[in-house]
């Protein structure tokens, strides 16, 4: 099982702020579990692909992480400061 959170514009669209989902074979990297949540959650006119930013266990990553139970997954606008 793996906790998801979202935050931000992610989280409007998604109209929740999380979710807990069972590790499968077929979602073992963050890209699959991405694709599964967009397309189970959202409709494709709301998203851009290249605005959300991703981190797992707190850390920002790639979409070819594997992924293991209990990680902490987290979708989020992104974001730009200075």
């Amino acid at each position: 099982m793996i906790d998801i959170l979202f935050f931000g514009r992610v989280a409007i669209i998604m109209r929740k702020r999380s979710l807990k989902l069972a590790l499968k074979d077929e979602l073992k990297t963050l890209f699959a579990v991405r694709h599964t949540l967009l397309e189970e959650y959202c409709a494709a006119s709301q998203v851009d692909i290249k605005a959300i930013q991703m981190s797992v266990n707190q850390v920002v990553v790639r979409n070819d992480v594997i992924l293991s139970d209990g990680d902490e997954v987290a979708f989020f606008s992104v974001f730009s400061g200075g």
